[in-house]
């Protein structure tokens, strides 16, 4: 009896599902986060907030800040409290609890990636090459996948260092 190779049988069928599992991954990791609030990134930029107004600390720390509940308040003490996702964040200030946020942007620990936001706002590149246009968006999507080639891509063309050590631990 012959016998045709068991790897060559629906070749084309696993092809497919190979393809299809890897255009979901890149479509899952490029999905909005579901945040406890739905924050209007567009809405504060254009009533004039700078990305390091909420997100402290990206200018001069290894890490940008995700804002407080407090933070928050400053404003939202008295403005817009009629709105639903303001009501949101006054329920946790009232409750004395911190918004759970979800992280949109990070490396895994298995990358052993040590990023830092200050070297790169130092060099005045944009939070928007980083985390796209968030001026555009209402809520946090993660626009750019990072990937060593996105990150190595950049540095090549601002001709800023590509050794190892520079980003790895």
């Amino acid at each position: 009896m012959l016998r045709t190779d068991p790897w060559s049988e629906g070749l084309p069928k696993r092809c497919a599902r190979i393809t299809a599992l890897f255009l979901l991954h890149a479509a899952l990791s490029l999905a909005a986060v579901n945040q406890p609030v739905q924050f209007p990134h567009n809405t504060h930029m254009k009533l004039g907030l700078a990305c390091v107004d909420c997100h402290t600390g990206a200018d001069i720390r290894a890490a940008a800040g995700i804002p407080s509940v407090t933070k928050c308040m400053l404003c939202h003490a008295k403005l817009a409290t009629n709105k639903p996702e303001v009501k949101k964040v006054i329920q946790y200030a009232q409750k004395g609890e911190e918004i759970p946020w979800r992280r949109v942007y990070g490396f895994s620990s298995d990358a052993h990636v040590k990023f830092r936001h200050a070297p790169h706002f130092e060099a005045n590149i944009s939070c928007a090459t980083c985390h796209g246009e968030m001026s555009q968006e209402t809520v946090a999507v993660r626009s750019i996948d990072f990937t060593m080639g996105t990150c190595l891509t950049c540095h090549r063309q601002r001709k800023a260092s590509q050794d190892c050590a520079a980003c790895h631990y």
